[in-house]
């Protein structure tokens, strides 16, 4: 364990007898109190000490850790995105301040961890609710101010009635409700303030290609980033209804022939131009689902005729600012029927022969002609043209409560927006005053606090009163890892390029401003799956009891679901309730076995409860083996031995296996359940040896000292306890499992099997070819042989392969293809 200072030994094992029975409680509280009495290295000790070993940085998402125990060089920190509304609600509802509240949950959950058996890097953990970190994110949020990448706006913004905050897409169910108070969401202008993340898009695209990501999720950001090429023009709005900076809209449409038939201008409601044109309106809007005249108008530069402009569901507010040029006489049904809608006028530009009319210059041209004329008569007359455009909009990072990082602004009558000096940062939170109160608590609440002095001008000024998303907070913290200490900068460029990029991230997708070499900050990324719970709930209230069938007051059936796990839904867990009743190790294994980790999991008890028994059985077998008399003599057997009977042969190969698939499963495709499945076979290939030939057996001792290792990442506790069993009888190797060398596999153990592997494509079966055993761990090496088979390669022919998943141990292979 590579996380260990290597100055601290093992436990005295001499004092250690030999239980009968699997003995959870006591084995794992052994450990863990071991573990916690050992040190984790720093970074700069790892770069001043084990310059010689390749670092491998592993980060696990806010606050959620992976779960496993990583062997070699490894840095894997921990830290608390301990910022934002659901912890300030609760402390809230406790009549607690959302500090005290955050650092209990803080201390809750490291022991929830530490019983689970889970080790971090704990020197270098970090709370984003710290003014010593959010001291450095006000501070990069100054440096983005200062380039021009963070700026305020009126915009109209989706309102949460009874948290009293913004709330962005992602907040709001299907329903239009926001998904913490459940209350139908409204829309209403307010000044905000974003970040120029638009500008960035095209980068960000392009560095999709070179990182180690599924491809599933690569496929998900660019379809966020959305790319879409189109022709644009410009329409200055009629006489003198210039609204603020508006003097002209863009209007982009895939039809420049037809656009002498344009008769309106549609755009989406959280067009900036609504904002401008609406921003003394009083209105509430409840439904996203809602379309108006906007009560402009703009003019066609082609042909000088005034238009109106409206705002339409049709059009993606997803794109933002994009306005899209409203031609019914030759678009498809949605703006025949808005047409209809707001008896807008339909006009035609071209006859029974496909050849423009009433298009000027442009007519009797064919239309494909004509497109290509216009665009570059508007290019020629600076007035259009092509424009590559993307979904993703600038985020919107303010909002409107107190648990957050305060916006490091100071708003001057005289001088406008004025950056907080930085000797002045962190920009520290009030104290929190909002005791026995049912009214939410805003900044803007606390006079005192809101007035001050502008740094420019030395007049009376006032602070900043919203705070930050807290996802501002989440998107650099691998960063502030590297030095959580340093009070003179965020972290240090050399600790960066030492530890950057990130090899492996298990979680979400974030992307970094600027100040470190790599390009990308996360080399290769594990996509987290989540845990669900069986949901019973009317549709009158949830319920509690999953006994129940039926509402005792109405007699109503209950609705049965799988859902994430929440509080709200009454369907989670607290682990530390499941892994005192069954063990930490049987949860972790269910954990990793139930599903690969990128699926959702349905929380299983009886799984769990499996997995204690195969747990049992392998603390039987071991220590049945241990109470033997006799010593074998312990070998380390490379290849087939005509000398060796059928169970040593067996065994071999199965200890070969189960060594390939384990390792294959960590190194490259992180599907664990193959793992513990692999585990699973070799014990159950261990207990087919008669106990006659395991106690006398070489290969025998060495299959149980293999299986005790590559359980060891996934079992830790059990693990260590029947390593140091076997230490204590035999001498094995080091006193630790963890300190012990990771096994090798040698493929001549494993020459001249083969299995059949199962070919699905787009969820029919499509054939079955026999392959090597050798390569059943390597997905890889399954595709390359697949391809090169005369039937894997008819059945692919022809086909785009969107997406390869390997199940049943590599002995089918699923592909989702376009046609």
């Amino acid at each position: 364990d590579c996380q260990r200072k290597p100055a601290v030994s093992g436990p005295d094992f001499s004092i250690m007898t030999l239980a009968k029975e699997y003995n959870f409680t006591q084995i794992e509280a052994k450990w863990q109190r071991f573990w916690a009495s050992q040190e984790t290295a720093s970074l700069r000790e790892y770069q001043v000490h084990e310059k010689k070993k390749k670092k491998f940085y592993v980060l696990s998402m806010f606050p959620y850790p992976s779960g496993n125990l990583h062997m070699g060089h490894v840095l894997h920190p921990m830290g608390w995105d301990a910022f934002g509304l659901p912890a300030e609600n609760a402390a809230l509802e406790r009549n607690y301040n959302p500090d005290k509240w955050t650092y209990s949950n803080i201390n809750q959950m490291k022991a929830q961890m530490t019983n689970l058996g889970l080790r971090f890097n704990w020197e270098m953990e970090v709370s984003t609710c710290s003014p010593d970190y959010y001291k450095w994110t006000q501070w990069l949020f100054l440096r983005m101010f200062d380039a021009g990448l963070a700026y305020q706006r009126q915009a109209l913004v989706n309102w949460d009635p009874v948290d009293q905050t913004v709330l962005a897409k992602e907040q709001i169910d299907e329903t239009g409700r926001s998904w913490r108070s459940g209350a139908l969401v409204e829309m209403k202008f307010l000044r905000q303030w974003y970040l120029k993340l638009s500008c960035y898009a095209d980068t960000l695209l392009s560095g999709l290609d070179e990182l180690q990501w599924p491809e599933i999720v690569k496929q998900l950001q660019r379809r966020w980033l959305g790319k879409k090429n189109l022709m644009e023009f410009e329409f200055y709005l009629k006489d003198d209804q210039y609204a603020g900076q508006y003097k002209k809209l863009k209007v982009c449409t895939d039809t420049p022939q037809f656009m002498y038939g344009a008769t309106y201008v549609a755009i989406a409601l959280d067009h900036p131009l609504v904002s401008v044109v609406m921003k003394n309106d009083s209105r509430i809007i409840y439904n996203r689902e809602i379309e108006f005249a906007l009560g402009i108008n703009v003019v066609n530069p082609l042909n000088g005729r005034s238009i109106p402009v409206y705002v339409a569901n049709y059009v993606l507010s997803d794109f933002g600012s994009l306005a899209v040029l409203g031609i019914p006489g030759h678009g498809g049904k949605r703006e025949k029927t808005f047409a209809k809608k707001f008896n807008i006028p339909v006009l035609s530009v071209l006859d029974n022969n496909g050849r423009l009319i009433n298009s000027r210059q442009f007519t009797g041209m064919n239309a494909d002609e004509a497109a290509v004329a216009i665009v570059q008569y508007a290019k020629d007359m600076k007035f259009g043209g092509y424009r590559t455009l993307y979904k993703i909009s600038d985020w919107l990072i303010s909002r409107q409560r107190y648990w957050g990082t305060p916006i490091p602004i100071i708003h001057c009558d005289y001088c406008g927006a004025v950056p907080v000096p930085e000797k002045d940062l962190p920009v520290r939170l009030p104290v929190y005053s909002n005791l026995n109160r049912s009214k939410c608590f805003n900044l803007q609440d606390v006079s005192q606090w809101v007035t001050t002095v502008c740094p420019s001008c030395g007049r009376s000024a006032r602070k900043e009163t919203d705070t930050m998303d807290t996802f501002v907070d989440s998107a650099w913290y691998f960063l502030r890892y590297l030095n959580p200490k340093n009070e003179i900068r965020p972290f240090e460029k050399a600790s960066a390029d030492y530890a950057m990029p990130v090899d492996l991230y298990i979680g979400g997708i974030e992307h970094d401003y600027g100040y470190i070499s790599n390009k990308e900050p996360f080399k290769r990324l594990l996509a987290q799956g989540m845990v669900h719970g069986l949901t019973y709930k009317t549709n009158f209230e949830l319920l509690t009891s999953a006994n129940q069938v039926l509402e005792k007051s109405t007699g109503e059936r209950v609705i049965t679901s799988w859902e994430k796990m929440s509080k709200s839904k009454y369907n989670g867990v607290n682990p530390q309730d499941i892994a005192k009743r069954y063990g930490a190790d049987a949860v972790r294994l269910f954990l990793l076995f139930k599903a690969p980790p990128e699926n959702i999991i349905h929380w299983d008890v009886e799984t769990i409860i499996g997995m204690t028994s195969w747990l049992n059985r392998l603390w039987k077998m071991f220590t049945d083996f241990a109470s033997t008399e006799s010593k074998p003599a312990i070998v380390n057997t490379k290849a087939f031995d005509e000398s060796y009977d059928k169970y040593h042969k067996e065994l071999l190969h199965a200890t070969h296996e189960a060594t390939k698939q384990v390792t294959n499963s960590l190194e490259k495709t992180f599907a664990f359940n193959v793992a513990i499945a692999a585990c699973m076979k070799l014990s159950n290939a261990l207990q087919g040896v008669p106990s006659e030939i395991a106690q006398k057996s070489a290969q025998y001792a060495e299959s149980l000292r293999t299986l005790c290792i590559l359980l060891s990442p996934f079992a830790p506790h059990i693990a260590s306890e029947l390593w140091s069993v076997l230490c204590l009888k035999f001498g094995f190797g080091n006193s630790y499992v963890l300190d012990e060398q990771w096994p090798t596999y040698d493929n001549s153990a494993l020459e001249g099997e083969e299995i059949n592997l199962q070919i699905i494509i787009n969820g029919r079966r499509r054939g079955t070819i026999a392959i090597p055993a050798t390569i059943t761990g390597d997905e890889e090496a399954l595709l390359r042989f697949v391809k090169e088979n005369e039937i894997g390669h008819d059945v692919l022919r022809d086909r785009v392969v969107k997406k390869v998943h390997v199940a049943k141990h590599g002995r089918l292979i699923s592909f989702v293809t376009e046609p």
